[in-house]
């Protein structure tokens, strides 16, 4: 099983929304579902997802009102055999691994997958996949756009595309 997973793509408007598509549109071929880790902003941006792949999505601190009432903060599903939480995370960029860590403890999952900081991030703590897949669409706090795949096969693991 294979998940295109973003984050933190900040769209807002149909012209906004085609053009993520279309930066996004050659992985997504290659991927079962979409996951996105907050951030998204516009309701119509989730619509547009789930007409490609099944998608997961949270909300993020950017946010629209109306995305941040649909969808939540915090989700676990499963992906193939493996458990994975989902969230965007919040407050400043130092630390920002270990608290969304921490809000998984309780959930014995095998990966965490976050959003917020628009910085790439792949590693391994306590035996938990940590992936922030940083932004396709903004530079902001990073120096390159960046979008991730998650596998699950024998085992789970990810990559991180420059795009």
């Amino acid at each position: 099983m294979k998940a295109l997973v973003i984050s933190d793509t900040h769209v807002r408007s149909g012209s906004e929304i085609s053009k993520l598509i279309s930066i996004i549109k050659p992985y997504v071929s290659e991927a079962d579902i979409i996951i996105h880790a907050g951030d998204l902003v516009s309701r119509a941006l989730i619509n547009s997802l789930n007409d490609l792949k099944p998608t997961y999505a949270v909300s993020g601190n950017m946010d629209q009102y109306d995305v941040a009432q649909t969808l939540p903060q915090k989700m676990v599903f499963e992906f193939d055999s493996f458990k994975v939480g989902l969230t965007h995370g919040s407050g400043p960029a130092t630390g920002l691994r270990e608290r969304v860590f921490d809000l998984f403890q309780l959930d014995a999952v095998d990966a965490i997958i976050f959003g917020h900081s628009h910085q790439p991030y792949l590693g391994v703590q306590d035996g938990v996949l940590m992936l922030n897949p940083g932004s396709p669409t903004d530079t902001r706090f990073a120096d390159r756009n960046t979008l991730a795949f998650l596998y699950a096969d024998d085992k789970l693991r990810a990559e991180i595309i420059d795009i």
